[in-house]
């Protein structure tokens, strides 16, 4: 599954839907009469459709779950698709394999309910949405826990000064706060002029690992996205701030999805490019990488454990913007965009905002 995590861009057009159009799935005398408006702004957990007439739509999961349990019977089936399937995606994590079950079958209920029925009773009932009245946020707004590893592609690290592949992973942590989505601007910090791009495999935990050991460990990753570690080198390098040179608000794009992990099968054979305004950055594959996910994985495990919804950066391949002559850093009205074979596209604008 491509999963997202989504906001309706305004409130229902609609009107509640009428007998006729969507009476055979059995939306009146289930105890509803239609199901609630889901109300702009608010945040859910949604699938795109990757093929068909409808692909690029997106399902409101938990929502078409509610219009399957109302079809069978369910005496309150928007109380039982709540209990069943949540509508964030932490929630969503820690739940585990019951709700992705139930995220299954609701995706492959409206799946063949486009087939049956007309798509536009699907919209009007708010179960599939249009691309464009959505705004994507990242998969994972707002991890407990966002772990970047430094120098993992021998490459990068050569650039960076290193005369030799580090013996075992540096990590260090990123604010969650500086975590944002596609549709979000990367916005430059009044106090730094030297903010740099590195396009990152990103890794979202799905299961609780504590002392994991590497041939197990990629059994507890829920799925992989499209990410950018946004760097102040100003502040990193010259004054020897890390984490606040990681942490700026904004320097963590994160998506357009959360791809399941049984849709990757090697997350270590993927192609990644970095772009920026057009501009080729960054050309590498993740088997480049000094330390494989699943070594990542249990090496961070061995001291903290890590729980669902955790994101683990793996780290970046050479071509950052201050490795080369002179320095390309971010500039208002950049755009970057991060794209990883079977993950999707990541594009950000760049700006600074008015003092």
């Amino acid at each position: 599954m491509h999963l997202v995590t989504f906001e309706r861009r305004e409130p229902e057009q609609s009107e509640a839907v009428s007998d006729h159009s969507m009476g055979d799935m059995a939306l009146r005398g289930q105890g509803i009469e239609t199901l609630e408006e889901g109300a702009s702004g608010s945040r859910r957990l949604g699938a795109v459709l990757r093929t068909g007439p409808h692909a690029g739509h997106v399902v409101d999961l938990n929502r078409a779950l509610a219009v399957r349990l109302a079809e069978e019977d369910a005496g309150a089936p928007e109380a039982e698709a709540n209990s069943l399937l949540p509508h964030d995606m932490l929630a969503f994590l820690a739940e585990g394999a019951r709700a992705r079950s139930a995220a299954e079958s609701a995706l492959e209920f409206a799946r063949a309910a486009l087939e049956s029925f007309d798509g536009p009773d699907l919209i009007r009932a708010g179960v599939v949405e249009p691309r464009g009245r959505v705004r994507l946020c990242a998969p994972v707004p707002r991890p407990g826990k966002l772990i970047g590893v430094a120098g993992n592609y021998a490459a990068h690290a050569a650039e960076r000064g290193a005369d030799a592949p580090p013996e075992e992973p540096t990590l260090f942590l990123k604010a969650p706060s500086s975590v944002i989505g596609p549709a979000d601007d990367i916005q430059l910090p009044a106090a730094s002029h030297e903010v740099d791009f590195e396009g990152e495999l990103a890794v979202v935990v799905g299961k609780r690992l504590r002392e994991i050991a590497p041939s197990h460990a990629l059994a507890g990753v829920a799925g992989y996205s499209v990410a950018n570690d946004v760097t102040a080198r100003d502040f990193q390098n010259v004054r020897g701030q890390h984490f606040i040179g990681k942490s700026c608000d904004t320097f963590a794009p994160m998506g357009p999805y959360l791809v399941t992990a049984d849709e990757i099968p090697d997350p270590q054979d993927l192609e990644l490019t970095t772009r920026v305004t057009g501009e080729v950055m960054q050309s590498a594959r993740t088997k480049e990488m000094i330390f494989p996910v699943a070594e990542l994985l249990a090496f961070a495990s061995r001291l903290m454990t890590l729980e669902p919804g955790d994101v683990l950066l793996t780290g970046t391949p050479s071509g950052v913007g201050a490795a080369r002559t002179p320095p390309r850093w971010l500039r208002d009205g950049d755009v970057v965009e991060i794209a990883i074979e079977s993950l999707g596209r990541l594009h950000n604008y760049v700006s600074r905002p008015p003092r």
